[in-house]
């Protein structure tokens, strides 16, 4: 009996240590749950330098973009369209019959019907015989363009008559390359307005793409 038993319980010891300390350690250690959950996308780029020149700067230079391509698009389709459309052309005379004696003004000149050129003769008796007493002068006819800018007194057929330039009509002159330039500035400055909102949620999804792909 003793003996039996003497030999059974270094077995139970042993059997105890498989089942002490040790493998309780062994089998009774479970990993730790993840419970913190990762933080949620700011959507704000990582990199401070590129944050700054796609937040600040790209919006600021697209500003000063579109406020110089506005008067160029605008100038450029002016000079495209305004002789389409009429707005510039031939210079307008206008005509006063004057009494005998009258005069305008002391400093207004006179000028011989002699010296006015082929066209500024036709202009002036269109004027004459027109009931709004103005005419244009057609063509590159407009010789005495100072003095009639002044005022003259004119003699025609024995009557005299005050002329003068009522509208030069003259067109701009800026090169029609001003429309595309200034149409190109604006959009390049409405993308660069644009940018911040656009790279913020960029960066945003990039940082959803690259937290999953971690987990």
């Amino acid at each position: 009996m003793s003996g039996d038993d003497g030999s059974e319980r270094p077995d139970e010891n042993a059997a105890g240590d498989d089942s002490g300390p040790g493998s309780e350690s062994g089998s009774g250690s479970k990993p730790e749950s993840k419970t913190a959950e990762d933080p949620p996308a700011t959507g704000e780029p990582t990199e401070s330098a590129e944050s700054y020149l796609l937040t600040y700067a790209a919006p600021f230079l697209g500003v000063l973009l579109i406020a110089v391509g506005i008067p160029l698009a605008i100038v450029g389709g002016y000079v495209v369209m305004q002789d389409t459309i009429g707005l510039c052309g031939d210079p307008d005379i206008e005509v006063r019959h004057l009494e005998d004696g009258e005069r305008p003004a002391e400093t207004v000149g006179d000028l011989d019907y002699d010296a006015l050129s082929t066209a500024e003769q036709q202009a002036l008796r269109d004027a004459i015989d027109s009931p709004l007493e103005e005419a244009t002068v057609d063509g590159e006819g407009l010789e005495n363009e100072d003095d009639l800018l002044e005022g003259v007194v004119i003699d025609v057929d024995g009557e005299r008559y005050y002329v003068r330039i009522a509208s030069l009509n003259s067109c701009l002159e800026a090169e029609p390359l001003l429309f595309p330039i200034g149409s190109v500035a604006i959009l390049v400055g409405v993308a660069g307005v644009l940018t911040p909102p656009i790279y913020r949620k960029m960066a945003g999804f990039e940082e959803r793409i690259q937290r999953d792909r971690g987990r």
